[in-house]
């Protein structure tokens, strides 16, 4: 099924959800990272939640999600915008731990303790950012607290990796759910109530549910709902030579050279697609140049 995002409010506009399907992106970041199971599952959900962030507010051009955790992980980067596009990386991707006591990968073991950083570039002289120490390292219950805490949204996060034996991703997806201004006291208890009693995200997803199938799961098959918006979502680098270069031509020019001296070319990796850019003495003295 094609990764999608589904944006909708319900109960008299009062509680907005988003709900994506991401098997797609999480197996492509997995691809370009090698990562092992645990690295995909951290990896894959903060993409998953990095990727609904970018879209709920109109003016944010450039959101970027830092989980920074003491764990064998050493943290998590990971960057959306308003189009439904998203890019990370997890500094150590080779990280594969025993299942925690629920039977699931422990990705809060990987990730440790530390903080959740959000920046929202809304095209101010300065972003916005937002910090709230992690509350378990599950990535969605660190989300969850962030709304609540950092922008006073009471807010439900449910995300998930399924990993084959072979360690591609089976499916991935999100749910974030949100009481908004006028919400009754009874409609959060009941979307609580709701999701106390699905089966895990992952779970539904491996039914083939799509992001309103989920939706209709959580609050009911004959509560209303009012579509807001649909987009298609990917995995998408937006490196360039020329974004590479311009760094490059800032450092001092004896560093530059002794990089020229000692390997012919200085070599710029993306963390992001692990593209490699090669620059010779050329490339440098015209504002040029290649990748591999």
């Amino acid at each position: 099924m094609k990764d999608q995002l589904q944006i909708v409010t319900a109960f008299d506009n009062t509680v907005r959800i988003y709900a994506a399907l991401t098997a797609g992106v999480v197996e492509t970041a997995r691809h370009l990272h090698d990562t092992w199971p645990t690295a995909t599952a951290a990896l894959g959900r903060t993409l998953t939640a990095t990727l609904i962030m970018g879209v709920m507010h109109d003016d944010i051009r450039r959101l970027t999600v830092r989980v920074a955790g003491d764990g064998p992980l050493g943290g998590i980067v990971a960057v959306s915008n308003r189009r439904g596009a998203v890019k990370g990386y997890v500094n150590h991707p080779q990280v594969n731990l025993d299942l925690n006591s629920l039977g699931k990968l422990d990705v809060g073991t990987a990730v440790g303790n530390g903080y959740l950083y959000i920046t929202k570039d809304i095209g101010l002289k300065e972003p916005y950012q937002g910090v709230v120490p992690l509350q378990s390292g599950e990535i969605g219950e660190d989300f969850a607290y962030y709304f609540t805490k950092s922008e006073q949204t009471p807010s439900a996060v449910a995300l998930g990796v399924l990993v084959a034996p072979d360690g591609h991703v089976l499916t991935a997806g999100g749910l974030i759910i949100q009481m908004m201004p006028g919400a009754e006291d009874s409609t959060a208890i009941f979307i609580e109530e709701r999701l106390s009693q699905l089966p895990p995200l992952t779970t539904l997803l491996e039914q083939g549910m799509t992001p309103l199938q989920l939706i209709q799961k959580v609050i009911g098959e004959y509560t209303p709902l009012k579509l807001l918006d649909g987009v298609d979502v990917c995995y998408e680098c937006d490196c360039s030579k020329e974004r590479f270069l311009g760094p490059l031509l800032t450092l001092e020019a004896d560093e530059v050279q002794e990089m020229l001296a000692t390997k012919g070319a200085v070599e710029v990796r993306c963390h992001f697609c692990n593209r490699l850019y090669h620059y010779d003495q050329h490339d440098l003295e015209t504002g040029e140049g290649s990748h591999a």
